[in-house]
């Protein structure tokens, strides 16, 4: 207890009692207390300029300052320290007063107890203590809920506010000065946005409880000046050391942003549908009115090939396969097409779809050009995903068709197909080098190209290579990159003139079901 009280400062005009009070700390025990005895408050404020203390003595009728105005002169000399203020026996309205000029306690001078003086000191010191630290709290709060971007307004048990932050004075129109004291209701007017009827507060409804409550979704603020903006709140109880209610946080934003965003998504979301719909009216013209002319031309080209074989000359029968042949290739332009656009218009939903599997059944379709070109496609484990099947079935169909297609003259093709996780924790902390998800590799050792062409290969339409040294449309990638797009992945490719391509598709960890398990 003596090492907490180490300088104490008497402001006293009576030389006897400051004596006296000397006396009191050496009888307890107190060598390491010293204490400054002045006679006037000048002299106390030049003191406290120069010096600090732990505690304030001070008899309020000096020769230079008298009752109250000498608290508050000392108060102002050293707001933090705590002062004690000396009376007599008939001073208990000057003590009172004093008290609320900022004095931590009094003490009656023929009532002061010399067991008890530093004991009640060390009280005053810890009280003030403590209402430092409960104002820095306080005023952390204050600053906080200041800061903060949503409107915050707090109410007592009455349901009149006590405090409102500079959000909800905007918001409201109202000051914190104008505001406070009145009804919340007063200051903080909310409607509903359809039948304009008041929407009662919590404090009229329900004052006591635990739960937060929140507003309907179509609220109006109503400010002072009669605007209005939409909003969302929540509403939470502050009890009392009792758990009794004490009042109310209202926690408010302005949501017009918000409900403008949402309309103008609605609406783009809208012409987005209508723009689908569209887009399938010209997938179905495209299969089977645009395509029913091609059959036409191709059958009566047929026709005319078998029936006036031996009338047409050479150059005739050479325009006339060059007919036929452009009509088959137009077909399956208009296929690809149709193939490209159905990944979006309707998907199908995802499930569990076994990779290993659908590359069975590809290799199964595809067995008839493995055995003319000789080839072999090796696989690997892979994974079980959530997907289309049909989409999984076209994106590694056109993967591997395409790996069987560009290979050098006179050399076999061979295909590798493999999966790997990737993102699995590492090191004590399960810590992730990337994001969680699936790698599926496809490599060849065909043709290869140049790898600043990797992007163009992935457009549609895009080739290579002539028609005449390998066949195709140009769109079997275009529809693989559009698939790994849609299932929320990525596609890319390395590759060397002469060494082969290896194609990545990247899926995420959101689309895996269970984990590797063998190829059929």
């Amino acid at each position: 207890m003596n090492d907490e009280i180490k300088r104490v400062l008497l402001v006293e005009d009576d030389r006897g009692f400051a004596r006296l009070l000397r006396e009191m700390f050496k009888e307890q025990d107190s060598p390491d207390t010293e204490v400054t005895h002045v006679e006037s408050l000048a002299e106390a404020e030049s003191h406290l300029a120069a010096n600090t203390v732990d505690i304030i003595l001070l008899d309020p009728g000096l020769p230079d300052s008298q009752g109250i105005v000498s608290v508050q002169r000392a108060h102002a000399a050293a707001p933090r320290v705590p002062l004690v203020v000396l009376t007599g026996r008939n001073d208990e309205s000057l003590a009172l007063e004093a008290l609320q000029a900022g004095a931590q306690d009094y003490l009656v001078k023929g009532q002061i107890d010399t067991r008890g003086l530093l004991r009640f000191l060390r009280y005053a010191i810890e009280r003030n203590a403590m209402e430092e630290a409960l104002f820095v709290e306080r005023e952390r709060a204050q600053v906080t809920l200041k800061s903060i971007g949503d409107a915050v307004a707090c109410t007592d048990a009455s349901g009149n506010l006590t405090f409102l932050n500079l959000v909800a004075e905007r918001m409201t129109g109202w000051t914190m000065q104008e505001a406070e004291g009145r009804p919340m209701a007063d200051v903080i007017r909310i409607v509903d946005a359809a039948s304009r009827e008041t929407i009662p507060h919590r404090t009229s409804t329900s004052p006591a409880g635990d739960r937060t409550e929140h507003l309907r979704s179509n609220s109006i603020l109503i400010r002072r000046d009669g605007s209005e903006t939409p909003i969302e709140d929540s509403v939470a109880p502050i009890h009392d050391r009792d758990d009794g209610p004490a009042g109310e946080v209202i926690v408010f934003r302005d949501v017009s942003a918000a409900r403008t965003s949402e309309r103008q998504l609605r609406a783009v979301s809208e012409e987005l549908e209508r723009s689908n719909q569209e887009l399938e009216g010209f997938a179905t013209i495209a299969s089977h009115d645009l395509q029913e002319p091609l059959r036409k031309i191709q059958a009566f080209g047929d026709r005319l090939a078998e029936h006036s074989a031996s009338a047409l000359d050479e150059e005739a029968t050479d325009y006339l396969r060059r007919m036929t042949n452009a009509a088959g290739r137009m077909q399956s332009l208009i296929n690809d097409l149709l193939e490209y656009s159905q990944v979006m218009i309707r998907p199908e939903p995802p499930q569990p779809v076994d990779l290993g599997l659908v590359v069975a059944e590809v290799l199964s379709d595809l067995d008839e050009r493995i055995r003319v070109t000789k080839g072999q496609v090796l696989v690997g484990p892979l994974p079980t995903i959530l997907a289309s099947p049909l989409q999984a079935r076209q994106l590694l169909q056109n993967l591997i068709a395409n790996a069987l297609k560009f290979h050098p003259p006179g050399v076999a093709p061979e295909v590798h197909i493999e999966a790997s996780s990737r993102g699995e924790p590492r090191g004590p902390r399960g810590r992730r080098d990337r994001a969680p998800g699936w790698e599926i590799r496809v490599r060849d050792n065909g043709i290869g190209f140049d790898q600043k062409h990797a992007e163009k290969i992935f457009t549609p339409f895009q080739r290579l290579n002539g028609r005449q040294a390998y066949e195709g449309t140009g769109m079997g990638l275009a529809i693989c990159r559009r698939i790994a797009t849609f299932l929320g992945g990525t596609i890319t490719v390395s590759s060397r003139p002469g060494e082969g391509a290896t194609f990545v598709v990247t899926l995420p960890g959101t689309a895996i079901a269970h984990p590797l398990a063998p190829a059929a």
